[in-house]
């Protein structure tokens, strides 16, 4: 999908935290960028080793946390949504995109829901892991509707669905259309037949590849480790 870029990396720019007493603080470089990086609308995913960084550099694209060096710049507005839904566990799906959500977009969401087979009548809490995901993934997708132009940075947004669905998922997002720009942290990548781009931490490095290389996205991948 080609479009203006939605987030702009500057080559140069670097990820990760600084440690140590206030007045003797030293930065801890994680990622790191050699050269510009640039996305835009469409489905990006985000796929590197345990431990590399990848939850860093997404929160700092997120503007939760300051970059070490460069600055990122966004062309939308940025929605980050973390690794597992935080909400009060007595809270019913219903209740929940309720409170979020009034007219189409109410609609939208039960739609997704009765796509995904969510029960929207069960308390957050007593959901398993993947039903929780998906009220995760049904927020963001109907927030993306809501805006003309939206930066969604998922963290590992799949974890504990079953193949099918993340077939589902996967598919909603390839096919969504839009002006929304989706940046994935994932580690399954056999359900993607789709995708705009790959990025991933090798060495320190971020590295982007805005083709498939090879048969699937995993060889991508590989390509980009060596």
């Amino acid at each position: 999908m080609n479009s203006s870029p939605l987030l702009h990396i500057p080559g140069g720019t670097r990820f990760g935290y600084r440690a140590g007493l206030p007045w003797k603080r030293r930065s801890q470089c994680l990622v790191e960028t050699t050269r510009d990086i640039t996305a835009g609308p469409g489905l990006h995913l985000l796929v590197a080793p345990n431990g590399s960084g990848k939850t860093t550099l997404l929160r700092t694209l997120a503007g939760l946390s300051p970059t070490l060096h460069g600055q990122v710049k966004t062309g939308a507005r940025v929605h980050y949504f973390a690794d597992e839904l935080r909400t009060d566990p007595e809270m019913k799906p219903s209740t929940f995109f309720r409170a979020w959500f009034k007219g189409e977009s109410l609609q939208t969401a039960e739609k997704l829901a009765e796509t995904l087979r969510l029960n929207l009548k069960c308390p957050i809490g007593k959901l398993s892991r993947g039903n929780r995901q998906k009220v995760l993934l049904i927020h963001a997708e109907v927030k993306a509707g809501l805006s003309p132009q939206s930066v969604l940075l998922m963290d590992e947004p799949l974890t504990g669905l079953d193949a099918e669905t993340r077939e589902q998922v996967t598919h909603l997002w390839a096919t969504a259309g839009g002006t929304a720009m989706r940046l994935v942290i994932m580690h399954e990548l056999e359900c993607v037949r789709q995708a705009d781009s790959l990025l991933t931490i090798a060495g320190g490095q971020l590295k982007h590849a805005t083709e498939r290389t090879g048969e699937s996205w995993m060889n991508t991948y590989q390509t980009l480790q060596q």
